[in-house]
């Protein structure tokens, strides 16, 4: 019986130590005028990105999420640790969770890749980037 416990821990533990991400962006989604955007306030910070190290790692492909104007709305990046079990960033490994910062009124794209091959370019925009709003208090 406590082998079988010991087993059980274990494997849970491991579970925790898989390499994932959360969009939590997709939660700041809404849709106004058919236009579907993040909305924020100025001086408002949400959530954007969760990245979680852990086995088999990322192999050289590191999500990562940019402002193509950084003076309307900027991101950071934070190490962090969740202590809700099976939840990006993992509670054993950790991992880095991403933030907007809604800095000043206007409007921007947010662009989500590879850390590593992440650039400003407006190529493919359209197709693949999140547009956010930022508005007045």
């Amino acid at each position: 019986m406590k082998y079988s416990c010991v087993i059980w821990v274990v494997i849970l533990v491991l579970l925790q130590g898989c390499a994932g991400t959360r969009n939590s962006y997709k939660s700041l989604m809404e849709n106004r005028d058919d236009v579907s955007a993040v909305y924020l306030k100025v001086g408002e910070t949400k959530e954007v990105l969760a990245i979680s190290h852990g086995f088999p790692g990322w192999w050289g492909v590191y999500p990562a999420i940019i402002s193509l104007s950084p003076e309307i709305a900027s991101v950071s990046c934070k190490q962090q640790r969740s202590l809700i079990p099976f939840r990006a960033p993992g509670l054993i490994l950790g991992g880095r969770v991403c933030y907007v910062s809604a800095n000043s009124v206007g409007n921007t794209w947010l662009k989500q890749g590879n850390e590593f091959t992440l650039s400003s370019d407006l190529a493919n925009i359209q197709t693949d980037g999140i547009k956010l709003y930022v508005d007045e208090n």
